[in-house]
C-alpha cells in the first residue's frame, strides 16, 4: 500500500475507501469484546475507563491503525484488566484474551459466506462454468484481488450483476481484515492475546508479562512489521485459513 500511494494515489484512495471502514470496525469490535467479557466476568475496569464503547477515539492506537491500513494487520490500545476482580483469575484472563479474536474469526467466517453468495450472483456462470467459487474467491488467485483493489472494470464483460461489486469489495475487505487481526493477535508474543493464551494454558506464570517483556515484544513486532517478515508470515497463515474455509463453504 505504501508503494501504491506513491505510484497510483487515485487507486490507493479507492482501496482506502473500503479498507479504512473495515479496519475501524474490526479493531473496535475486537477491543469491545475484551471489555465486555471482562465486565461480565466481574471486572468493571475497562467499562469505568470508557472502553466499553464503539467510539473509535477510545480504542485506536495511531501506529497500530496505520499498520492495519497499510499492511493489513495492526493493533489498538490494550484494554485495561484487573484480574483481582475475577473469581477465577487464570480462567477468566483466558476468556477475556480470546474474546477479541473470537469475534474477529466469527466475522471472518460470516463475511466469507456472504462473499460466496455475492460471488454466485455476480458472475455469468456460462463463462465460469469450469471454475468453483473457491477458485474465484481465493485471495492468492486471480479474481478477488482484482475486485478488492478496484480492477473490476477489466472483468465487467463476465459479470451478470456488476452493481454487486461494491458489496463484494467491502465484504471481502472486512473478512480479510478480521482474519489478519485474529492471526496477528494469536501470535504468542507479549503483549498480544496469544501470549496470554500460551501462558494461561501451558506456562502458568504470572498473568501479565512484565513491562520490560511487553516493551521488548512490542519493539520486536515493530521491527518485524517494517521489515516485511511479519506481514509475509501472517499472509501465509491467513491464506491457509481462508483456503481451508472456502473448501468447506464454496
Amino acid at each position: 500500500m505504501f508503494d501504491l500511494l506513491q505510484s497510483d494515489p487515485a487507486r490507493f484512495f479507492d482501496i482506502a475507501l473500503y479498507r479504512v471502514p473495515a479496519v475501524l470496525i474490526a479493531l473496535i469490535l475486537h477491543e469491545c469484546a475484551h471489555a465486555y467479557v471482562a465486565y461480565r466476568l466481574g471486572d468493571p475496569t475497562a467499562k469505568e475507563l470508557g472502553r466499553l464503547t464503539l467510539n473509535p477515539a477510545r480504542h485506536l492506537d495511531i501506529m497500530g491503525t496505520i499498520l492495519m491500513i497499510f499492511a493489513g494487520f495492526g493493533w489498538a490500545k490494550p484494554v485495561p484488566i484487573d484480574p483481582r476482580n475475577f473469581k477465577n483469575p487464570r480462567r477468566d484472563d483466558l476468556l477475556v484474551s480470546v474474546a477479541g479474536v473470537t469475534v474477529n474469526l466469527a466475522l471472518f467466517i460470516a463475511l466469507s459466506i456472504l462473499c460466496v453468495w455475492i460471488d454466485r450472483a455476480l458472475w455469468d456462470e456460462r463463462v465460469f462454468e469450469q471454475s468453483t467459487a473457491m477458485e474465484r474467491l481465493m485471495f492468492d488467485g486471480n479474481i478477488l484481488p482484482y475486485i478488492m483493489f478496484g480492477y473490476a472494470d477489466e472483468l465487467s464483460d463476465w459479470m451478470l450483476r456488476p452493481w454487486l461489486i461494491p458489496a463484494l469489495r467491502i465484504c471481502a475487505q472486512l473478512a480479510m481484515v478480521n482474519l489478519y487481526i485474529a492471526v496477528f493477535n494469536l501470535l504468542p508474543v507479549p503483549p498480544l492475546d496469544g501470549s496470554h493464551v500460551l501462558n494461561d494454558l501451558i506456562l502458568r506464570r504470572d498473568l501479565f508479562a512484565s513491562r520490560l517483556t511487553a516493551s521488548v515484544g512490542s519493539v520486536a513486532l515493530l521491527i518485524l512489521s517494517f521489515s516485511g517478515l511479519l506481514g509475509r508470515a501472517i499472509g501465509w497463515l491467513a491464506g491457509g485459513v481462508q483456503r481451508g474455509l472456502l473448501m468447506i463453504i464454496a
